[in-house]
């Protein structure tokens, strides 16, 4: 009996000891998921922290490639630094304002008949069942294509360009297009490099366009030709950097002339000695990263130019569209005295150059002058003008301040008379103007007529003619005032 009761109780015991172990592998497993449960989920919120962070540096880095010139966000302006940016539509948006696909017209009766009857397998191969044509709107005459339009046994269709306007999708401008017929012959006689290397116009190829306007003095500035310049360019250039010469607070005016529609940097130099263009541009690099989140890059473009020169704005978005690499070229520029109404007897003038970033330095710092030196090519010719340059384009009265000023007395100035008392007035000036005379006194001018010249003046300028009227008509020559008085 005793033995018989020891053994039940070893039993017993027997039996808690395992019953504790089992426990024991539950515990230690439950253990074993929680920690596995906990560091999947530290694995998770590790992940999303760095999505959430690759999301704001891709956002961040789509923002250096968008468009500015329609405000549709944030706007951000340092005061100090005179530096507005906006948040707005990507370039790719652009693609589908300046282009569209060419659809053909299959609403045939009777008055557009085919002249023969088009194979079904013709029809799929020239793609216009499923049309990928695309065109060119501006230089495009029109958005369809009739059957009839289609020769099925040459080239597959093409659109039809306006006057002035080439290529497949009636995308290269005339200037463009000589430009491109001169370098191709250069390089086939002298084996030389083409400024241009071209692809295929796409919505995600688009480059940005960064525009350093070096204004000079603020007190020698035409405000009238420089509003001319930003609205012809409004929808062309991506970041206006704009550096001058000033002593006083100017910056109010500048930004209202650039308006909320675009975005820029501003630099302001107390005087001309610290005013170079390698100090401008480190500056402007700095704001552009420091208050837009942009890093300019090597396949970007810029293009350099003074305040007197307005550039022809199909050239500069044909680069942005279908320039993969652009070496350093400048422009031929028409060459206007006083206003469009006179043009120098040298005619043209060339001044402003761009290039992609990647060939201009290797370091931070730009040099407008070794810019210049290095473009061997041009864009514009004698009689297709890459755009404007409009010397002395100035009211009388501020063309005497800037001929009296220390920075301009190298200008070929001629005096009235040989008296003693001689001087420049505004009475003087109108004359000059009036006569189509040069300061120097003695160059004649060609005078220009807006009905027989066809690079009269930039479109903008035509197209708002009220509001540049200074720069279209010769307020001063007796002569154009009364043809304008018999026109009303």
């Amino acid at each position: 009996m005793v033995r018989s009761s020891n053994l039940a109780v070893h039993s017993l015991t027997s039996a808690a000891g395992v019953g504790r172990l089992a426990i024991t592998k539950k515990l230690v497993l439950w253990s074993v998921l929680v920690l596995q449960v906990g560091f999947i989920g530290c694995i998770w919120l590790l992940q999303m922290s760095r999505g959430q962070e690759s999301q704001q540096r891709s956002a961040l880095e789509q923002l250096g490639a968008r468009v500015n010139f329609v405000a549709t966000g944030e706007v951000r302006i340092n005061p100090l630094s005179g530096t507005q940016c906006l948040r707005q539509q990507e370039n790719v948006n652009r693609y589908d304002r300046d282009f569209f696909q060419m659809k053909p017209d299959h609403r045939l009766n009777e008055t557009h008949l085919p002249d023969y009857n088009v194979p079904a397998y013709v029809d799929a191969e020239m793609g216009l069942s499923s049309p990928a044509l695309w065109c060119y709107r501006e230089g495009t005459i029109n958005e369809s294509l009739r059957l009839n339009d289609v020769d099925y046994l040459m080239a597959p269709p093409q659109c039809r360009c306006e006057s002035g306007w080439h290529g497949r999708d009636c995308g290269q401008p005339e200037i463009i297009w000589r430009a491109l017929m001169t370098s191709s012959r250069t390089s086939k006689r002298g084996g030389s490099t083409t400024p241009l290397q071209l692809v295929e116009a796409s919505s995600t190829s688009l480059h940005r366009l960064f525009y350093m306007l070096e204004l000079g003095v603020w007190d020698h500035l035409s405000l009238e030709l420089l509003e001319l310049q930003i609205r012809a360019l409004i929808e062309v250039v991506d970041y206006f950097l704009i550096y001058y010469v000033s002593n006083g607070s100017k910056e109010r005016s500048l930004e209202s002339l650039l308006g909320s529609r675009t975005s820029y940097t501003l630099h302001r130099c107390s005087s001309e000695t610290n005013c170079s263009s390698s100090l401008a541009y480190s500056h402007f690099r700095r704001q552009l990263w420091q208050q837009c989140g942009v890093q300019m890059q090597a396949q970007d473009l810029l293009l350099h130019g003074d305040s007197g020169t307005v550039y022809a704005p199909a050239a500069l978005k044909f680069l942005k569209y279908y320039a993969k690499d652009v070496l350093p070229l400048k422009f031929r520029l028409k060459y206007n005295v006083y206003g469009f109404y006179w043009q120098h007897p040298k005619k043209t003038l060339l001044n402003g150059v761009i290039s992609s970033l990647g060939h201009l330095h290797t370091s931070a710092q730009l040099d407008a002058h070794r810019l210049h030196r290095l473009a061997s090519s041009t864009l514009g010719d004698l009689n297709h003008y890459g755009g404007w340059n409009c010397e002395l384009c100035l009211p009388p009265e501020q063309i005497v301040l800037l001929l009296q000023s220390s920075s301009h007395q190298k200008l070929p100035v001629r005096l009235p008379n040989d008296t003693r008392n001689a001087h420049i007035d505004a009475n003087y000036m109108q004359q000059l103007i009036a006569n189509g005379v040069h300061i120097d006194g003695t160059t004649q001018l060609l005078r220009l007529r807006e009905q027989s010249e066809k690079y009269f003046a930039p479109e903008e300028a035509l197209l708002h003619s009220s509001q540049y009227g200074q720069l279209l008509v010769n307020l001063y020559d007796v002569d154009v005032l009364e043809d304008l008085q018999e026109e009303d």
